[in-house]
C-alpha cells in the first residue's frame, strides 16, 4: 500500500536560533527564540551540487569516447517564501500601550525578526531554555532607523554595514516530512503593494545545509510544533502569544499580547497606498509631490555570496558567507497628470535635471497602506531617480525607478532609510 502524499497546503515554516539537527533538545526552543512564519503558496528550498564532466576522445577504430561526471561541491541552500506584511501593534518599548509586557521589545510586524535578520547585525534572540532572551533592534513607536546606533531602553545596538549576516535555522514542515535549513541567512526582501491586493513581502536567502530531520531530531521538532510523531501518534503543538520562556514551545504568527490583551496582526490594503516625493531643481525651491499610485514596490538586498573550497578528490561544502554591496531600490507607477505638484511636473523636473547625481536633493517616502493605521512607511532621505518612462495604455501613465543612498551628513553610518510601522488600527 502506498504511503500518504504530502500536501503543500499543510506546510508550516519556522525560524529559530536552535539547531535540532545539531543535537539540541526540544526544551531549548521557547517563544523568544522560535517563531512561526505563515507563508503563502509557492515557498521553496533546495540544494544543488556543482559538477565536473571529464570526457575522453582519441583516435583509432575503437576509441575511448567516455564521459565521467563528478560532484565537486555542494552549493549553498537557496530558500524563498512570501508572507503578508502585517502590523502587530507591539510598537513601543515603554509605557502602558502598544508594548510587550514580558520583554518590552518593539515587534511591530509579524515578521519583525526576518526584517531584523535582513537589516541588522543584531541577532534577534539569544540563549536556550529558560535563559533565552529576545533582542529586538526595533525602536520605540515601531521605528527602524537603518543608521548605526547604540543600545537604548529595550532596544539592541545595531548597524547595517556588516561583513557577515547572522545565521539562524529555518524549519520547513512539508506536511509529514520535516527539513532544516542549517545556518540560514536572509539575503533579500521585496515588498509588493499592487493596488488590487494585500501587501506582501517576498523573502529569499541562503543556508549551508538542507537536511531532513529523522529519529530523535524529528520527534523533538514535532513535540514543539505538533503533528504526527515517529510512532504515528498525533502531538498537539505548543504555540504562545507571549514572548515568554516556556520551554518546548514557539511564538505563534500574527497573535500577540499587546499591553495585556491578545490581538491579531492586521492586513494592509494596498489600495490606500501613496508616495511622497521631494526634489529640489537647480536654483529653485523644493517641490513636494504626494501622488496616488497604480503600483508600488520596494527591494532591499544584501548581495550575499558564499565561499566554497575547491579541493581535489573531495566533495567540498560552503564554509561561510559575506555581504556584498547593499542595494535599496524602489519603483512605482502612476497616472500622468498635468497639474502643479503632480506626475507631469515631476517627470519634467527629473528629465530637465542636468546634474549627474541629484540624490542629495531628492527623497522618497513610500506609504504602504496610506497614512492611517495599519500602514508601513519607508522613508529614504536621499534617492536617485531614473528618468521616468511613459506607459501608453487606455489611461497614460508613468513608471519611476529609484535607488536609495546615504545622505552626505551621515555618510558611512548606513542611514539609507527609516521604516515606521503603525499600530493595528
Amino acid at each position: 500500500m502506498a504511503t500518504a502524499l504530502n500536501l503543500q497546503r499543510n506546510s508550516e515554516v519556522y525560524m529559530s536560533t536552535i539547531d535540532l539537527a545539531g543535537g539540541a533538545a526540544s526544551t531549548a526552543m521557547t517563544p523568544r527564540n522560535t517563531w512561526r512564519v505563515e507563508v503563502l503558496a509557492g515557498y521553496a528550498a533546495s540544494q544543488s551540487s556543482a559538477t565536473q564532466d571529464i570526457t575522453s576522445l582519441e583516435s583509432g577504430v575503437t576509441p575511448d569516447r567516455s564521459t565521467q561526471r563528478f560532484n565537486t561541491a555542494i552549493n549553498p541552500v537557496e530558500w524563498s517564501f512570501q508572507t503578508y506584511l502585517r502590523p502587530t501593534g507591539v510598537i513601543n518599548t515603554s509605557g502602558t500601550t502598544g508594548v510587550d509586557n514580558l520583554t518590552g521589545n518593539s515587534q511591530p510586524l509579524a515578521d519583525w525578526f526576518l526584517w531584523q535578520s535582513l537589516l541588522s547585525n543584531a541577532a534577534w534572540a539569544a540563549g536556550t531554555d529558560a535563559s533565552s532572551v529576545t533582542r529586538s533592534a526595533w525602536q520605540n513607536e515601531g521605528k527602524f532607523s537603518l543608521g548605526e546606533r547604540t543600545t537604548a531602553a529595550n532596544t539592541a545596538p545595531h548597524k547595517s554595514n556588516y561583513a557577515t549576516a547572522n545565521e539562524y535555522h529555518l524549519y520547513m514542515k512539508m506536511d509529514n516530512v520535516v527539513y532544516q535549513v542549517k545556518n540560514a541567512s536572509v539575503n533579500e526582501a521585496s515588498i509588493d503593494a499592487a493596488i488590487d491586493g494585500i501587501a506582501t513581502t517576498s523573502w529569499s536567502g541562503f543556508g549551508r545545509n538542507f537536511v531532513e530531520l529523522t529519529d530523535t531530531a524529528r520527534n523533538n521538532f514535532i513535540t514543539v510544533v505538533g503533528g504526527i510523531d515517529n510512532s504515528g501518534l498525533t502531538v498537539v503543538g505548543k504555540p504562545s502569544v507571549d514572548a515568554n520562556v516556556q520551554q518546548g514551545a514557539y511564538h505563534a504568527w500574527g497573535r500577540y499580547n499587546v499591553s495585556g490583551t491578545t490581538t491579531t496582526a492586521a492586513f494592509i490594503k494596498n489600495r490606500l497606498s501613496a508616495v511622497e516625493l521631494k526634489h529640489t531643481p537647480v536654483g529653485s525651491a523644493e517641490d513636494v509631490y504626494t501622488l496616488a499610485v497604480t503600483g508600488l514596490g520596494f527591494t532591499y538586498s544584501n548581495a550575499l555570496t558564499f565561499l566554497t573550497p575547491e579541493e581535489l578528490a573531495s566533495l567540498n561544502t560552503p564554509i561561510g558567507q559575506f555581504t556584498g554591496a547593499k542595494t535599496i531600490t524602489g519603483n512605482f507607477t502612476a497616472y500622468l497628470r498635468a497639474g502643479e505638484d503632480d506626475t507631469g511636473q515631476f517627470l519634467r523636473n527629473i528629465v530637465n535635471d542636468a546634474r549627474t547625481q541629484h540624490a542629495q536633493y531628492a527623497s522618497a517616502n513610500l506609504k504602504i497602506g496610506g497614512s492611517t493605521a495599519p500602514f508601513v512607511a519607508i522613508n529614504m532621505p536621499a534617492v536617485q531617480f531614473n528618468f521616468p518612462t511613459h506607459a501608453v495604455e487606455d489611461i497614460i501613465g508613468i513608471s519611476v525607478e529609484f535607488l536609495a543612498q546615504e545622505p552626505n551628513a551621515t555618510k558611512g553610518t548606513g542611514s539609507e532609510l527609516t521604516m515606521i510601522v503603525s499600530g493595528v488600527s
